[in-house]
């Protein structure tokens, strides 16, 4: 048993910066055109993801405010619940530049949120909620709620939302203490963003949490599935399983979806 140790370690390790690289390159070779698909749904999905344009004009004061953040100098401690609840001190600008999901990344999200109009979407990990203000922007008449682990990352997020004209609907806590708390309030959900602790373990058990409540037609979106090993091993696992109907690995998200009476099928397509 102690042997297993190092090895379930390391697979929590993210890869470094030339892995990533490699895995990159080996996606775009594997990766098909949105036109290959075959599938009627995941064909005109594809289609509006990739070319379709997003209206900036929607999206500048995001922006701005992300342009902000990029300069706080504010300095924060907080648990880490992603990291076994270590406490992390942090610039505000560094959370910014790097836990904040980029411009090209909100960009798909809103145009998925923007073609699924989904009523009722969760997101798991809120960071400085420039992710949920696209998303909400983008489907403005969806009922979202973000959960995040550290109370200080929330009420920056919170703020931000505010300052953004957003509502902030933000639960704070571990997400394994406040997700099953907020499935049982929902009846069902039709769209998540999944994008924190990133270890094999945690990923798959929100994949089951989530799917149990996942309303028909109903789509979960993975973060960072090439983070490490063990979010590639929480991908190939949950793209896998029975009850997903679609999957769509674009490396940057992993996407399923659950849609009776559709054959299972897989797609590598770069959005």
């Amino acid at each position: 048993m102690k042997s297993l140790q190092p090895k379930m370690q390391e697979t929590h390790k993210p890869y470094s910066f030339l892995k990533r690289l490699k895995l990159y390159a080996k996606f775009l070779v594997e990766a098909k055109s949105w036109r290959s698909i075959h599938s009627p749904f995941m064909f005109e999905f594809a289609k509006y993801v990739k070319t379709s344009k997003v209206d900036a004009k929607k999206f500048d004061h995001i922006e701005q405010k992300r342009r902000k953040l990029f300069k706080d100098q504010r300095v924060i401690t907080f648990k880490d619940y992603g990291a076994s609840g270590i406490d992390r001190t942090r610039k505000v600008s560094e959370i910014a530049k790097k836990s904040a999901k980029a411009k090209p990344q909100c960009e798909t999200l809103a145009k998925i949120l923007t073609y699924l109009k989904p009523n009722v979407a969760i997101e798991l990990g809120t960071s400085l909620g420039i992710s949920y203000a696209y998303m909400v922007r983008a489907s403005p008449n969806s009922t979202l709620t973000t959960i995040e682990g550290a109370k200080e990352i929330a009420e920056i997020a919170s703020s931000n939302l505010s300052d953004l004209g957003f509502f902030g609907n933000i639960r704070v806590g571990k997400f394994d203490e406040q997700l099953p708390l907020l499935l049982k309030e929902l009846d069902s959900i039709d769209f998540a963003f999944v994008d924190g602790n990133h270890q094999q373990t945690s990923t798959l058990d929100y994949f089951n949490q989530i799917v149990s409540r996942l309303s028909t037609n109903g789509c979960i979106v993975f973060d960072d599935i090439y983070w490490s090993q063990g979010m590639t091993n929480a991908w190939n696992q949950i793209k896998a399983d029975n009850r997903v109907s679609l999957s769509l690995d674009c490396f940057h998200f992993g996407i399923v979806f659950i849609r009776e009476g559709v054959d299972k099928q897989h797609f590598t397509v770069a959005l």
